[in-house]
This record gives structure tokens, sequence and C-alpha cells, in this order.
């Protein structure tokens, strides 16, 4: 079953559907709680039925797209092909469980996994109440899965000590940095010591954790990114190539990810309101212990290169930012070498591409020649 496909509203208004009207103002309200309204939103805002069914409605499937374009990326690795046996730990899941996009991955043929085991961590029970549902309402037909939802605040660090023992194969973080850095007496030191624990002893493990695509958020995410790297002997498998310190960072910026969405049809006459429904913005680091990486899976003969930006359309030119062997580089074309039908003009943002030839024009510029061949490897 597609993201597009999850049939949200049966859970969420299992009697009586939401007028358009309905849907707009529940939308709206929420939204708003995220931005215009965010330094007073309370921890426990999902108490709020209101809130709550806002919540469930926009963002539960915007959560479960942007995890299921994560895992895709993740489980193309071959090192994933053969594994039957699945271990998820998911810290401040919320209403939307991890697992949903496993669901649709297994129903995909994607990934073959015959045995997964689930611990969702929330602080709300209301969000646990509607995980749960999600859950039993999209799970595979015949898929053995054990699952679990424990009731506690994220930045509570007593709670890992007891979580331990599941020793997941992958943990999951998904938008919960803001609640726990923001609100909480939660640091850098904290999260690090956190992960080191789950990741002892353990060369499979994975730790993947999504933010929103903010300056804020996504440059403290790049540092905790650093971090990890630093003092816990982490590797990235994506979106980063290597394991040298964020080029972004290093050049004052902020790196996030612009993929493409198809929300619910009962949201699409939202596009008129200014929200967003067809591209969803975040940030996102996958890191693990066995220093496995994303370009494992193209050509090892392969320059690869991860596009960081839009393509810029400039006079005589066009241009990109992309993160190239730990450097943030600027790579244009000029438009006198364009071919008909040329890749460089397909090449989308959070794309990997690879080159086979270009000219250097300092130590932050290159030029692509009008007979350099572009592949685009992997387009999220």
């Amino acid at each position: 079953m597609k993201v597009e496909e999850y049939s949200l509203l049966d859970v969420v208004f299992p009697e009586k559907k939401p007028t358009k009207g309905q849907i707009k103002r529940l939308i709206l309200d929420i939204s708003d709680l995220f931005t215009k309204k965010s330094e007073f939103r309370r921890n426990d805002y999902l108490a709020n039925e209101d809130f709550l069914k806002g919540y469930l409605l926009y963002f539960v499937p915007l959560t479960i797209a942007k995890q299921y374009s994560i895992f895709k990326e993740l489980f193309r690795h071959p090192k994933f092909k053969n594994i039957r046996e699945l271990k998820v730990l998911d810290i401040g899941c919320g209403p939307s469980p991890a697992i949903l996009p496993i669901f649709r991955l297994l129903n995909e043929n994607i990934i073959d996994f015959e045995f997964i085991r689930y611990l969702g961590v929330e602080s709300q029970q209301k969000a646990i109440n509607y995980a749960e549902k999600f859950l039993l309402f999209f799970k595979k037909q015949g898929l053995n899965v054990k699952y679990d939802f424990f009731r506690a605040n994220a930045a509570d660090l007593e709670i890992y000590k007891n979580l331990k023992k599941i020793k997941p194969d992958i943990m999951v973080f998904s938008n919960s940095l803001g609640e726990i850095f923001d609100k909480e007496n939660f640091t850098f030191e904290d999260f690090v010591k956190i992960v080191k624990n789950f990741s002892h002893k353990n060369d499979n493990f994975t730790l993947i954790v999504i933010e929103p695509g903010t300056k804020k958020s996504s440059m403290r995410l790049h540092r905790l990114r650093d971090e990890l790297i630093k003092e816990a002997e982490f590797y990235p498998y994506s979106p980063c190539l290597d394991n040298l310190p964020c080029s972004a960072l290093k050049a004052n910026n902020w790196c996030y990810e612009e993929r493409k969405w198809k929300a619910p049809e009962y949201l699409r006459f939202l596009s008129s309101m200014g929200l967003q429904i067809k591209y969803m913005k975040f940030s996102y680091i996958i890191l693990r212990k066995d220093r496995i990486n994303i370009k494992e899976t193209f050509e090892p003969s392969e320059e690869i290169i991860k596009n960081t930006s839009h393509l810029l359309n400039e006079k005589g030119k066009s241009r990109l930012w992309a993160c190239w062997k730990g450097r943030l580089i600027d790579m244009e074309k000029l438009k006198r070498d364009f071919s008909e039908d040329d890749l460089w003009l397909n090449i989308r943002k959070g794309s990997y591409f690879s080159i086979d030839r270009f000219i250097p024009i300092n130590d932050k510029k290159v030029r692509i020649s009008k007979d350099c061949k572009i592949k685009i490897l992997y387009e999220p």
C-alpha cells in the first residue's frame, strides 16, 4: 500500500468523514503551532484533540513519506539483501511509528524481512493510541511482528538503560531533537553517550536522525553528525559520501533535502493555501559502525558527487553546489556547451551523480566541459 493511498481518514474519522472546511481548519491550526506560534508550543500539544487530528491528517503522511524515502535509500545496499529479522527502536515516535514505511517496502518487495521487532517510545498516550491503530491497520498480512510502545520522555536519560536490552539494528529519532534539545536540559554529550551505548559491540547498528529542513535544525543536526563521527566512531551511510567534517557547516551554510511527495487525495486542495503537497523539505543523517556507504551501491569506478542545491540559472551558464570529497564545490556549465537532452539540466537537488572530467577554476569552483560524460546515479 503506497503512502498516498494510506486511508488515514478511515482511522482518524471511522464514522463521519470531515468536510474540506474542517480539514482546512485542523491543518492550518497545527501548521501555525509549528511555525508562527512555535515558541508557545507545549510538549503535550497532542493532548488537544484538534491539534491531534490536524497532526494525524497532515504530518503523519508527510513523516511516513520522509521515512520511506530514507529507508529505501538504506535498504538498497546489498548488506541487507539476506537479512530476515529486524529490530527497530523508534525514539519520540509520535502517532506515526517508523515501522509503517517498512510495511510499504515489504509490500513493494524491496525488502524481505520475515520478523520485525519494534519498540516505539513516546511521552503522550494519545499519540501512542493512534500509533498502535496505524500499525495494526497497515501491517502486512502474515508478517510476524512483535511490537510495544513505551510511554516515556525521550530526554529522560534513565529510560535508555532499560531500552538497551533490545539491542536494536536501527535506532530512529524522527523530529525529536527539537523537543529534547530546545525544551529539556539535554546536551550533545548526552546524545553521543546514549548512542554509543546502543552501538557498543554492534557493527550492524544504524542510527537514523530526521529533522526539519530549517537552518537552525539542519545546522544542529550536522554539528551532531560531526560529533558522533569524532566521539563515537560512526561513519556516514548517506547523504554524506565520507566522514570528513560537514562541508556545509565549514561554509556557514546548511544542507537539506527537497524530495518529491505525492500527498493523499484529501490534502490536494491545500496547495492553493500555500501548504506544500508536492515536495517535502527535511534534513537527515544515516550513520553506521561498519563504514558501509551509499557509494557502494554504484559502480566503483564512478566519481560520485552529491548535489546539495537546485540548479541555478544565470546569464550564460547554470550552476549548482555539490558536496564532493568533503568540500562544498561550486560547479558550473556554460550554456554554449549544452547539448540536446543535456543530463546536466536533469540533476535535481539531492541527486547523486558522476562526471568523468572537469576544468578546475579554483579550489572551490569547477567547470563542466562540453565533452564531459555525466551520469545521474540515484535520485531519491
